[in-house]
């Protein structure tokens, strides 16, 4: 006889689904003593409808000419080039910034004598331009749009709101992944992991795929021909800490060719992890969380590692072959080098909802492909929004252009 149909099934999620799917909704006291995230050492949760951001849309529509301008530098958007070298001739001084004669703008003058050029204040910068035609708009409309795109809207939706050629709304965005891929390469070498003198810091490891592309033929090797493997794959690696979100490391692998049917490039290589696990966690007293991927068992002083199987297995049980679920969270108990025990919480929930954040920011398209730098820019411009993610993105965009402007606006030699 059949099961009967329920007409009112169990609940998916709240008190309902904890009493009524037993055993799954019960914990018992030895699973609930020990936490799954054991340091914390950046900010919690933050709901977006209690956040504020610096800045909004009406405040820069309403702005002036001269408004905006005092905002986006007082915001660091913008530098100051009063008093710096003119970039025309590398040898005047620009002087204050003044109303530029038979125009409505404003902007910087050089007084050297041979050159007298004006420089406006968007000069050579990475995101605002000073174009005219189709792609020309005002900075107000500018700071709108990268606003809507610090804000997570689509382009084109962007283009529909503020009426905006949808080639500078596609330049801009590029320009910002550009941008934040720089910084984040940069500030990646200055992560540790671990390090602590008496606590041994949990840290978690996963890989995942972005994309793949069908080979040329002139692009394959002979034995990959032979063997009818022309499909390469976009495979990134990840460490977090856990309770550090600022702690994500990616690192891109280079994963073997496949036949274009395979469901995906596998797990990491040996030769891929062996250098990346030198490089981060060797004698960095961490607890290393991953799958059951064989690479991840290579042993690296000071560190310990555990693993959870994401897979449902077929195994033998006396003289009955039975299915194991897949685990994701199970407890580990790990021996220190000076004896003491503890138990920690198996598994890779952290660095799966990162993979999960850089998937949802990613645009694949003709432009970002699997192996192109549109499609790494992007997925380190996702990378820089995790770092940020509890905070202003707006602030943390105008320290970013800061940072990046001061290359650019030098000073005179004394």
């Amino acid at each position: 006889m059949g099961k009967r149909y329920n007409l009112f099934p169990d609940p998916k999620k709240g008190k309902g689904r904890m009493v009524l799917k037993k055993p799954a909704g019960v914990k018992s006291a030895s699973w609930s003593k020990v936490p799954y995230q054991r340091h914390k050492l950046g900010g919690g949760f933050l709901r977006k409808d209690q956040t504020k951001w610096r800045r909004n849309i009406q405040q820069l529509l309403k702005a002036t000419d001269n408004q905006i301008l005092d905002m986006l530098m007082k915001d660091k958007f913008l530098p100051n080039w009063e008093g710096c070298v003119c970039p025309f001739c590398n040898k005047g001084v620009l002087g204050p910034l003044s109303d530029r004669p038979s125009r409505d703008t404003k902007a910087y003058r050089c007084n050297k004598k041979n050159c007298q050029k004006y420089v406006s204040p968007a000069h050579l910068h990475p995101l605002f331009t000073v174009l005219r035609g189709p792609e020309g708009h005002s900075l107000q409309v500018q700071a709108t749009a990268l606003l809507l795109r610090l804000a997570g809207v689509p382009l084109a939706t962007i283009h529909l709101l503020t009426n905006i050629n949808h080639k500078a709304i596609e330049r801009l965005n590029s320009n910002l992944n550009f941008l934040r891929s720089g910084h984040v390469t940069q500030v990646e070498k200055t992560i540790k992991f671990g390090g602590a003198p008496k606590a041994w810091r949990d840290v978690e490891v996963d890989e995942a795929c972005f994309d793949k592309r069908t080979l040329k033929p002139w692009e394959q090797t002979e034995k990959d021909a032979q063997q009818g493997k022309n499909t390469e794959w976009e495979q990134w690696g990840g460490l977090v800490q856990r309770g550090c979100p600022k702690s994500l490391v990616l690192f891109k692998l280079r994963p073997a060719i496949t036949v274009p049917r395979a469901p995906g490039p596998g797990a990491i290589r040996k030769v891929d992890w062996t250098p990346v696990a030198q490089k981060w966690l060797k004698n960095r007293r961490v607890i290393l969380h991953s799958d059951s991927a064989r690479s991840y068992r290579s042993k690296v002083d000071g560190m310990l590692h555990d693993a959870v199987v994401h897979k449902k297995r077929r195994v033998k049980k006396g003289n009955k072959w039975v299915w194991v679920k897949p685990v994701y969270v199970k407890i580990s108990t790990h021996k220190l080098p000076d004896g003491t025990v503890i138990k920690t919480k198996g598994g890779t929930q952290i660095i799966d909802r990162a993979w999960r954040f850089i998937k949802d920011r990613l645009r694949l398209n003709q432009h970002g492909k699997a192996s192109s730098k549109q499609l790494a820019a992007q997925i380190r411009s996702a990378q820089y929004e995790y770092w940020h993610r509890n905070e202003d993105l707006w602030v943390c965009t105008g320290q970013l252009l800061d940072e990046y402007m001061r290359s650019i606006v030098t000073k005179p030699e004394c």
